[in-house]
């Protein structure tokens, strides 16, 4: 059978076979992210009618003699890496991954992987494949309880994503716990410096989702002083109806020690009582008490309580003392104060004819950076201010020069320009001794090179040497520098090797030798006498011995031979024609060197049978392995053609700190070979610091040089300048300057200087500039201790309002911006109160402070106010009140149901809802692959992973730098154009290959024609 037949039919198998992966690839071309494949050939086994011969002294090297016997299919490749072409859907749940990962999904079994984003959500609300229902694998959101955080922990195991459910279908409610005021004040402004004030409004919710409005009413307190009271003055419902006087009553401004909860403030209603009748057109009001459970009692406490007049009225009504905590004393409250009572019950209380209002102000603290000392003498008062203007160091070593401050140079007129290395040294501080260095740089010398990383130095003379060799080639011809690199191929194995031997180096340096030898066997031949002859008789007395042997027909023809010998020309005629070998025969015999033979005989039977001893020889091939010995110094880059040696056995190498002593490099082991790197020896080196010690110089390293440092130059002292004082605490050193005023001891505020104002803390609030003048006293009290006493001679009529839901706002004076808020405290004055430390905090809006907690609905609400300001804005204000601090957090919400799900880029799936919020829910997973092209197709889209894909490795899709689409698909990757191109060749392929089976059938059927 003809060969060409068989390849015929092969090549028929392989292109029905690519017609077949086209064929799947065009059935696919509108399948959701399919992959095409492809196919590539191989050829089969060659049959060798004769083997190459290599080339002699006389003649060329021939050729091998092959003929094939057709092709195969050597593999079918998936281009998985492919992205295919974009399909909008708008459907939320079709999404496309861009990148080389795919989604995990669950076939109730195991996880298996694709790239068919076409996902719905079932009836329990797990997100699943649209084709089979398989579930899709990602991380759920867990909440943290401490922190109320949610997060995805890409870290656990995976599941089902389950993305609707009971509690996630709605979104709870939340009180407002942060409010924002903001806007400006306008001093002139008509509805701020009116009666009635201007009313600003802050929406919230409680902890139920219920929506309120509290109203706040601003008020001009004092133009001079830049200051405002707001006050709450309701709260109303969604439906714009007032909660009432008894829970008012509860609610109040500034936390209990600021609203005075815990200290009562005469003048404001009692904790727990409330209006619970206000009869303006009466001018009466009733009260009543409250318990914590918001319990109204049925007993009014006090009735037909007037709403006006002098505290003597409510004196003699027996309520002044139980409802405000007020007694008449003549001294706080007198019987003719007046009082006023709002809807809430507070108080307005008015007292007329104080003749003077004195103030003592104490010298300020010591705080962390000046301190004030006033003594008196006589009429004048010195004022001392002592400011700290730095710190150093007393020990022994002392520091460096710029870890000096700009103040402390000035202190001690410390000139510019000195060396960064520069060192001080001082014990009390009055004086500073400066010690100025001298540095002496070197290059790095010829033939040596310096590298500096992480403060290591390293060192390093001479070169690397590089060798090249042909990768392949005669083992002769391998330059012996190379061939020094292997120590087992030693020259007597060298020496050992044919002409021919050669050579070939793997990617790792390791050398192969290859060589001939030939292999001789010896073999044995046996052969009977032919029956044309018979043995006669043997004659042993010769050597070797005679057979005789005569005509089986004819036994007068007799023939003798040697029974033993060499199987020469003569003998192998004589053993031809006895024992009937052919020529062929002694061919194969005497192809090495003549072999040997031996006859043996049967005197009995007349029967001799003859073995010949020959060799025979098989050429085949030896190789021998060789590596580099010294891999330390020596490495081998091999490439194609050429392999390049490195040879790194004449470097030397030193390490080191990069900086350091000088005294330690001298000590180094290898200090000399180190120095000379850079051009010197021990003995210049000592040059250098000759004036100083070893423990005193030192020596930095770079990429650059060697830079020497030592301290030869003469150290010289600066003191400090006038008004400068030092003082010494351990080994620190502080240097202060102190300021010096004088002042009498009495006179008129505006004659006091800022200074003596600063040391008591006085500021434009303790006093006015109007007829007739403040005055002031300072004197020394029985504790040695300075006071300046601040007489107030206005004559005044102070109209106190009283109300725990009141507050004054403060603002700058030079700038209008906001600085703070203070609340009416009792504090023993004269008109009962005084005000709290002004605080930039955060203001609360303090709801049931006297409540139980489990029983309160409304969470406290913290006021920010650091945004408003006091400028002119043409005589309108502009203050307006928002939930939520200033980043918009915290504005609190009502129930909220789900209104939709969103999956952004990462695969983060969350819900939104009706009330304006979010909430994680999971996050979808993907897994990529060392080999994706290793993966197995399962039908369905699917695939499974192999031993050739690898594992696969679960992360956060953008962590491969990858995303997802949401409402789009992946569509195929197949390329018509390209399939109907391939087509066509497998058409022809498949047509030439028929043509072959049809000329070889031709052939044959002329080869049988021929016995016709």
């Amino acid at each position: 059978m003809l060969r060409s037949m068989y390849s015929g039919v092969a090549g028929l198998k392989t292109h029905q076979t690519k017609m077949d992966v086209i064929g799947n690839n065009i059935a696919n071309v509108n399948t959701t992210s399919f992959k095409s494949q492809s196919i590539s050939f191989a050829d089969l086994m060659y049959q060798t009618t004769q083997h190459a011969s290599g080339s002699t002294e006389t003649t060329g090297g021939v050729n091998a003699r092959q003929i094939g016997l057709g092709a195969q299919s050597a593999s079918i490749a998936t281009a998985i890496d492919t992205q295919g072409a974009t399909q909008t859907t708008n459907n939320p749940y079709d999404l496309m991954i861009s990148g080389d990962a795919f989604f995990i999904v669950n076939d109730g079994t195991q996880n298996v992987y694709t790239r068919d984003g076409s996902f719905y959500v079932d009836g329990n609300g797990n997100l699943a494949t649209q084709s089979d229902g398989y579930y899709i694998m990602g991380w759920m959101a867990v909440t943290d309880e401490d922190t109320g955080v949610t997060s995805i922990n890409t870290n656990g195991g995976l599941t089902k994503l389950q993305i609707i459910s009971d509690e996630t279908s709605t979104f709870p409610p939340e009180g407002t716990s942060q409010a924002v005021v903001s806007g400006n004040i306008d001093a002139k402004d008509t509805n701020i410096t009116s009666s009635a004030g201007k009313t600003i409004a802050l929406e919230f919710y409680d902890n139920l989702g219920y929506l309120y409005t509290a109203e706040f009413t601003i008020k001009d307190v004092d133009d001079a002083e830049n200051t405002y009271t707001m006050t709450l003055t309701d709260i109303m419902d969604s439906d714009g109806v007032s909660v009432g006087a008894e829970q008012l009553a509860m609610v109040h401004l500034g936390n209990d020690n600021q609203a005075g909860v815990t200290n009562q403030v005469p003048g404001v209603l009692k904790s727990g009582y409330y209006v619970n009748n206000y009869s303006a057109a009466k001018g009466t009001a009733d009260f009543a008490i409250t318990d914590s459970d918001v319990n109204t009692t049925d007993t009014t406490m006090f009735s037909a309580v007037p709403t006006s007049g002098k505290l003597s009225d409510l004196d003699d009504a027996g309520v002044l003392n139980d409802l405000y905590n007020i007694v008449i004393d003549d001294v706080n409250f007198y019987d003719n104060d007046t009082y006023t009572m709002d809807h809430l019950g507070n108080l307005t209380i008015s007292h007329t004819g104080t003749t003077s209002l004195t103030t003592k102000k104490g010298v300020v603290n010591d705080t962390n950076t000046s301190s004030y000392k006033v003594s008196v003498s006589g009429a004048v008062a010195t004022i001392n201010y002592t400011t700290s203007t730095g710190t150093l160091t007393s020990d022994v070593d002392g520091g460096k020069y710029t870890g000096i401050s700009s103040a402390l140079k000035t202190a001690y007129a410390i000139p510019t320009g000195l060396s960064s290395s520069t060192t001080y040294h001082t014990t009390d501080g009055n004086s500073l001794t400066l010690t100025v260095p001298s540095t002496t740089s070197l290059g790095v010398a010829s033939g040596y090179e310096a590298v500096v990383t992480s403060g290591t130095a390293v060192v390093t003379s001479g070169a690397a040497i590089k060798n090249t060799t042909p990768v392949k080639g005669n083992l002769k011809n391998l330059p012996e520098t190379i061939r020094g690199y292997y120590g087992d191929l030693t020259d007597a194995k060298y020496a050992a090797y044919p002409d021919t031997a050669t050579y070939s180096l793997s990617s790792d340096g390791t050398l192969t030798v290859s060589y001939p030898v030939d292999t001789t066997d010896t073999k044995t031949a046996d052969a009977s006498l032919s029956s044309t002859y018979k043995f006669s008789s043997v004659d042993t007395t010769q050597n070797p011995a005679v057979i005789t042997i005569e005509n089986a027909a004819d036994s007068s023809l007799t023939y003798t031979i040697n029974q033993s010998g060499t199987v020469d020309d003569a003998a192998q005629a004589l053993l031809a024609k006895y024992f009937g070998l052919t020529d062929a025969d002694f061919a194969q015999y005497r192809k090495v060197e003549n072999p040997t033979y031996q006859i043996t005989y049967d005197e009995t039977t007349d029967a001799m049978s003859l073995t010949i001893t020959y060799k025979e020889t098989t050429p085949s091939t030896n190789t021998d392995t060789y590596s580099i010995t010294d891999t330390t110094n020596i490495s081998a880059s091999v490439g194609k053609e050429t392999a390049v040696y490195t040879d790194k056995s004449g470097i030397s190498t030193y390490t080191l700190n990069s900086t350091g002593s000088l005294a330690d490099l001298m000590a180094n082991t290898d200090a000399d070979a180190i120095l000379a790197a850079f051009g010197i020896d021990k003995t210049k080196a000592a040059n250098y610091i000759s004036k100083s010690s070893y423990s005193q110089s030192s020596y930095v390293i770079s990429n650059s040089g060697l830079q020497l440092t030592s301290y030869e130059d003469s150290e010289y002292t600066l003191d400090t300048g006038s008004g400068y004082s030092a003082s010494v605490a351990g080994t620190t050193v502080t240097v202060s300057l102190t300021t010096s005023e004088e002042v009498n001891t009495s006179g008129n505020m505006t004659e006091l200087s800022s200074l003596v104002k600063n040391a008591f803390g006085i500021s434009s609030a303790d006093y006015d500039t109007s007829e007739p003048l403040d005055t002031y006293t300072i004197e020394m009290d029985a504790n040695g201790e300075a006071n300046l006493t601040i007489t107030d001679n206005s004559y005044k009529t102070i109209a106190t309002e009283y109300n725990r839901n009141e507050m004054t706002l403060n603002y700058d004076h030079a700038n209008g911006s906001y600085t703070g808020a203070t609340f009416k405290q009792a504090d023993g004055t004269e008109n009962g109160i005084g005000y709290s430390t002004i605080t930039t905090d955060k203001i609360v809006l303090n709801f049931n402070p006297d409540m139980d907690d489990t029983v309160n609905p409304w969470t406290d609400v913290y006021l920010d106010l650091s945004t408003t300001t006091n400028y002119n804005s043409s005589g309108t204000s502009t203050l307006q009140a928002s939930k939520g601090d200033l980043a918009g957090n915290n504005t609190g919400r009502m129930m909220g149901a789900m209104t939709g799900i969103s999956i952004s880029k990462d695969g983060k799936i969350s819900a939104s809802y009706s009330n304006g919020q979010t909430l994680l829910l999971g996050q979808i997973a993907s897994a990529t692959f060392a080999n994706a092209s290793g993966l197995e197709k399962a039908g369905n889209n699917l695939y499974t992973a192999t031993l050739n894909s690898g594992d696969p490795v679960v992360q956060d899709i953008t962590v491969g730098g990858g995303s997802i689409s949401t409402g789009v698909l992946e569509m195929s990757n197949v390329d018509l154009s390209n399939e109907f191109t391939n087509m066509i060749t497998a058409q022809r392929g498949f047509q030439a290959n028929s043509r072959i089976i049809t000329v070889s059938d031709t052939l044959l059927e002329e080869l049988t024609n021929l016995k016709r």
